[in-house]
């Protein structure tokens, strides 16, 4: 229980500032003019090569992580991702994750929802909480950069690696 209970105060902690951002830039829109060069809302596909490592088994798997994201504003986004690990022993784990992205600033998205690991051979479903940030540079219409992230549940594991995306 006490697991839980620090994952949402972490979670609290990293939404309220965001949410907080998100209302003094809405207030002060209000009376600006529409920037002509802002892309309108639409979807977005993102692939990821990842690292996931578990301390608590001191394993470190590769894996590849797509998401499919509508941005329904240029700050606030909802989606869904899917996660292949490549396990031990040639199994492969999968997860899908419920996603809701805010992007306080242009450079940085901050992902968060819940995460179900697929039962397999070797283990039950299990529910996380799933917490990425992405940092993205622009290289024409792609977007690409380092994405650092955890899942915290019955097993607490940390993930990094690179990501490309592409905004329709």
């Amino acid at each position: 229980m006490g697991k839980i209970k620090n994952t949402l105060f972490v979670l609290i902690c990293l939404i309220a500032p965001m949410l907080a951002f998100g209302q003094e830039k809405d207030h002060s829109k209000k009376h600006e003019h529409e920037n002509p060069e802002m892309k309108e809302p639409g979807l977005e596909i993102i692939v990821s090569g990842l690292i996931v490592y578990s301390p608590k088994h001191k394993i470190a798997d590769p894996a590849n992580e797509v998401h499919l994201t509508y941005w329904t504003s240029h700050e606030w986004a909802f989606g869904i991702g899917y996660s292949m690990i490549f396990e031990e022993e040639g199994r492969i784990g999968h997860e899908l994750t419920g996603i809701i992205s805010h992007r306080p600033w242009e450079f940085l998205t901050v992902n968060v929802g819940p995460s179900f690991s697929l039962p397999n051979s070797h283990k039950d479903t299990e529910i996380s909480a799933y917490l990425e940030t992405e940092f993205a540079f622009d290289v024409g219409k792609i977007h690409m950069g380092p994405t650092i992230g955890s899942l915290i549940g019955e097993e607490y594991r940390l993930f990094g690696g690179w990501h490309i995306s592409y905004e329709f």
